[in-house]
């Protein structure tokens, strides 16, 4: 990840734990969606057990992987737009 914006400058990491944040919300987002794939798929009775498993173990490593820049990116636009830069 670049330290400032190539345009506008924005340093991004702007203090030491500043994406502490992104992590939060990125556990969060990931934990929703495997427990709406999760839950569904466990209720459903003519799905095996193995097929459930199969699918819903490796979701709580990848998705957190998979987002883990998307979190960054909303982060930094959340703070951005509460807390905008005045020049």
């Amino acid at each position: 990840m670049n330290r400032q914006c190539p345009v506008c400058g924005l340093t991004f990491e702007r203090e030491e734990g500043y994406f502490s944040s992104a992590m939060a919300i990125n556990l969060v987002i990931s934990e929703l969606i495997i427990a709406a794939v999760a839950i569904p798929l466990a209720a459903n009775m003519s799905i095996p057990l193995i097929t459930v498993l199969l699918i819903g173990l490796p979701l709580p490593f990848l998705l957190p992987l998979f987002f883990y820049r998307h979190s960054k990116s909303l982060w930094l636009s959340m703070d951005h737009y509460f807390n905008p830069i005045r020049r």
